[in-house]
């Protein structure tokens, strides 16, 4: 099964992030993601086996993170202006969020789990099929202003996405709350 490991995002981030969905270029191709599916991926996992998975929750279950006030911060685009593929939202602090995914990859190190080659603390908002004008576009993007809301950051989540033609559906597989 297809599986990540992540944090959500509250509801009222969720909102935020769904109004500057609504102004994102429109001339373009874009696979938006729907709002209550928009989260920080700490570990993308791939396709694993189901042993493989109950063997990921229980090293998960020994981890113990502190929780924090974290808030949403700036929008941008990866990997490059002349070839962009993810339209995305940031987060801080960037030193928390990059301590935890160090202490999961080498959690998970010991299952043979590759470590990620770059790995950026973002929430994805939407993927680029194609754009019209990447000058208008990277402008668009960059003028675009996010409402920096706070949040806590108290919980790290082990989740299931089956695609679909709709797109993903994940399922919880372990939440665990942080101290």
């Amino acid at each position: 099964m297809r599986c990540f490991i992540c944090i959500d995002l509250p509801k009222e981030v969720q909102n935020e992030l769904a109004r500057v969905q609504s102004e994102l270029p429109q001339d373009s191709k874009l696979i938006v993601v729907k709002p209550k599916d928009i989260h920080l991926t700490v570990k993308f996992l791939g396709d694993i086996d189901e042993s493989k998975v109950e063997r990921v929750k229980e090293l998960l279950k020994k981890l113990n993170f502190q929780k924090f006030r974290a808030k949403v911060n700036g929008s941008g685009f990866f990997p490059a202006p002349s070839f962009i593929r993810v339209i995305w939202a940031g987060l801080e602090p960037k030193q928390e969020f990059e301590k935890i995914h160090t202490i999961v990859e080498k959690l998970l190190s010991l299952e043979d789990f590759k470590p990620d080659k770059e790995w950026q603390n973002h929430a994805t908002l939407a993927r680029v099929k194609w754009i019209r004008d990447k000058n208008t576009f990277t402008e668009k993007i960059k003028q675009i202003k996010l409402k920096p809301i706070e949040f806590n950051v108290d919980n790290l989540k082990l989740k299931k996405s089956t695609l679909t033609l709709e797109g993903p559906v994940y399922e919880e597989l372990l939440s665990l709350k942080f101290s």
